[in-house]
Order: C-alpha cells, then structure tokens, then sequence
C-alpha cells in the first residue's frame, strides 16, 4: 500500500510537470505542438487504451520522480550565499532551516527528550541543547540577510536539527501506529507541494523568458524591455555563484541539481531572450481581417501572441502559493514528529 502511494504521488508531481514540458515544446520547437496533437491523435487511432494508459504512467512517473528528487534539492541546498561587505546573504527558507527553527521552539517550550534507551538520540539532543551560541543562530536561521561573517556553525547546527529529526522520524517509522500514518500523509503532502512549486519555478522561468523575447522584438524601445532582457543574466550569475560553493570544498557527495537547473535555465532564457530567430508566420486560410480597402488574409507568429505578461502574473501566484503550502506543511510535519514521539514515549514509560 505505501509503494502505491509513493507511485501515486510521484504520479501527481509528474502529470503537474507537464505543462511546462509543453511551453517548452512550444517555445523551443517550431510547429512543436502540431506535432504532439499529430501523435495523440495516432494514439487515438489505434484504439489501444491500456497500452497508451501504461506509456502515460510511464512517462509521468519517470518525470515525476526526476522532478521530486530534483525538487527536494532544489529547495534544501545551502550552496546559494553570497559575503559582501560584512552582510551574508542567503536563501533563509530551506528544508534544514525550517526544520532547524521548529526544534528551536519545541526547545524551548522543553518537548525535546530521548528515552533511556535510546543512546544516539539522547545524545544529539544534548548537542543540540547546549550548541555554542545557540540562541543566537536560533533567532538568525530563517533570515535572508544577516550581519556576520559565515562560518560553519550555523551548519552545524541546522546538521544537528536534522539528525535528531530523522532519528525521531524514523523511530516512529518502526514502531508504526496511527500517528505513522497521520505522518505519512502529511510527508505525502510535502512531496507534492514540493513539486509543484518546483514546477511553478520552472514554468514561470519560461514565462518570464518568453515574455522578454516578444517585448524586445517587438517593443524596442520599451523601458520594460531593459528590466526583462537581463533576467538570463541573473539566472546565470545565482548558478555561477552555486556551483562554485558546492564544488569549493572538493569533490562533493551529493550531485550539483539545483545548479544544474538553474545553469539549463539561464542558457535556454539567453538563447531564447537574445538570440532565436522570430518563427515563421502560421497562415491561417479562414480567418479575415477587415479593413478601409476591403478584406485581407491574417498571419499570426507560434508564440508572440500569447499574453506572457498576465502568465507570468499567473504562474507567480500559483508558484507562491504552493511554496507557501509547502513551507506550512513542512513545519505542520516537524511538530507532529516531535509531538508523535513525545507521546509515544510518555506512553510506554507508563507502561
């Protein structure tokens, strides 16, 4: 049963990917999208829906998983700061960081605690207990921009955060129960929110891309034209600045994903914003257009007609909302771990 829930979940997170899949089809592939309607049409005809059901699963679960893990990645790495001027910038909502922040409070208000038996975790909680400076970096992890110089002990102790928190996830895990469910479910939800906001980032990327290309072919001298066609150029600097943190240290254990993501996504926005040539014109035989002279046949472009402005507008808020969905569960999940295993504790101490 749990296997089917992964499948459907990573199933969802796949079939909510393929909307940018098709922008891109459409922004990259002249007559793309023809061509996509000439297969399913194929497929149609063939008159095999099992087999056509069984490629589509394939397809969406293949990028589903490839989006989630991507997705888990993208927004849990502390490769993108930036130390300028005695200021540290960085991303301040992470995985690790929120997680970090939840185990703050619960700290605080004295509900972290390990049982007798439990060695490895009694001792990562004292750890996390007595940090050097800890409520100090408590009160900093979730901040944007700070006023110190980096150094490893914000790390360290977001690194502890989430040992004690895969510890206790775990040990729920095992013993299973009804709050191992309610868990599961809300891990579910995380999964999904996730992805979803991954795709939202891709998809309002290429909106935004695609929005620049048409205001600088067809609006030259537009002022929103100098604050469009260098997005490309900030896309690449923020992945030039992650790559050379996640590789500073030498050879690192986990592959560079976001970096990677970010590096696709400056070169297709640079190609598409300053270099592709305008389509050709799509002939339309039906269509008519009045005129003082009387009637003449109209022409539209693929891709310049669309309203890129209002979908860009769109995508953010879409995007925006699932993070938020995202950020909320991810704290909902953390206080139902430490409140599972607080209860469960208790319970078998009274036994």
């Amino acid at each position: 049963m749990g296997a089917l829930t992964i499948a459907f979940d990573t199933t969802i997170v796949g079939v909510l990917a393929l909307p940018w899949v098709l922008v891109v089809i459409h922004l990259f592939f002249f007559e793309g999208e023809d061509r996509v309607g000439q297969i399913l049409d194929w497929l149609k005809k063939q008159k095999q829906p099992a087999v056509v059901g069984v490629l589509l699963f394939a397809m969406t679960y293949t990028l589903g998983s490839a989006v989630s893990r991507t997705a888990q990645d993208f927004f849990n790495d502390d490769d993108l700061y930036l130390q300028a001027d005695g200021q540290f910038f960085r991303v301040g909502v992470t995985e690790d960081r929120i997680l970090t922040r939840v185990y703050c409070e619960s700290d605080d208000k004295h509900l972290l605690f390990a049982e007798k038996e439990d060695l490895v975790l009694a001792d990562k909680i004292n750890t996390f207990q007595n940090f050097p400076a800890k409520k100090a970096l408590c009160s900093l992890t979730m901040k944007w921009g700070v006023k110190y110089t980096y150094n490893r002990k914000d790390d360290e102790l977001n690194e502890t955060a989430r040992d004690i928190f895969g510890l206790q996830e775990n040990a729920l895990m095992v013993k299973g129960g009804d709050f191992s469910v309610r868990l599961r479910q809300l891990h579910d939800q995380i999964m999904v929110l996730r992805g979803a906001a991954f795709d939202g980032v891709i998809g309002l990327s290429l909106c935004l891309f695609a929005w620049g290309a048409t205001v600088r072919r067809e609006k030259a001298r537009a002022w929103l034209r100098w604050m469009l066609v260098p997005v490309p150029a900030l896309y690449l600097s923020v992945a030039l600045i992650a790559t050379v943190h996640h590789f500073g240290e030498g050879v690192p254990s986990d592959p560079p994903y976001m970096e990677f993501t970010l590096a696709v996504l400056a070169v297709a926005g640079a190609w598409l914003v300053w270099m592709r040539p305008s389509p050709p014109p799509k002939r339309e035989e039906s269509r008519t257009q009045e005129t003082g002279a009387g009637k003449e046949t109209g022409t539209k472009c693929y891709w310049q007609v669309e309203h890129w402005g209002r979908l860009v507008l769109l995508s953010g808020i879409l995007t925006l909302a699932a993070v938020l969905g995202w950020w909320s569960t991810e704290v909902l999940y953390g206080e139902q771990v430490i409140y599972s295993y607080d209860s469960q504790a208790t319970a078998a101490g009274q036994k």
